[in-house]
């Protein structure tokens, strides 16, 4: 791992335990959730998918919204820490006529190697994105949010997505888009 790229997770490593050690603004409020991973698609990526006719969607409880599509994390900032990893709900549908491929349940590995993994159609789950942290910053306030991040198909999933529609145009390192990941203070939502 580069020296720039241990600092970012180091980084982010301090920012979460300062943000697990403060007090919750509004502790007399339900939580309503640790926050949101923010995927704002690459151009290029979308355009490739409508060249392709690949439809994507979103597959509850994540949305889209005017920024990019968001995905709830569902872990606490003491799992974060503790575990190294980031996990969300919901995930990305992608259907060309009668085949659909979801992508759900995303877990964020900040390890020797970033990436981002999924249950592919609720079975078995994959790396699908690798992550490089080069140029994302960590900003602590209200939150902690580190990006962005880019987020480029891994190998395995670019096969895989080959071979469900029948193409070959999913390559490894094709660039999907950039990824914020955005924790809560207190529990307040994103």
């Amino acid at each position: 791992m580069s020296r720039a790229r241990r600092r970012i997770v180091l980084l982010f490593a301090a920012a979460l335990t300062v943000l697990a050690l403060a007090p919750a603004a509004g502790a007399h409020q339900r939580p309503a959730g640790y926050g949101a991973t923010t995927l704002a698609l690459d151009p290029g990526a979308g355009e490739a998918l409508t060249k392709l006719g690949v439809t994507p969607g979103v597959v509850a409880p994540a949305t889209a919204e005017a920024d990019g599509l968001r995905f709830p994390i569902t872990n606490s900032v003491f799992s974060a820490l503790f575990t190294r990893q980031i996990r969300h709900s919901g995930g990305i549908s992608l259907t060309s006529g009668p085949t659909t491929v979801t992508l759900t349940d995303f877990i964020i590995n900040l390890d020797r190697r970033p990436d981002l993994t999924a249950r592919i159609n609720g079975g078995d789950r994959a790396s699908i994105l690798d992550l490089s942290l080069r140029g994302a910053s960590l900003r602590v306030h209200p939150g902690v949010t580190l990006g962005p991040v880019t987020a480029t198909l891994t190998a395995g999933a670019a096969a895989a997505l080959n071979d469900a529609f029948q193409v070959t145009a999913f390559t490894e390192g094709l660039t999907l888009g950039q990824a914020t990941v955005s924790y809560a203070f207190g529990g307040r939502p994103f």
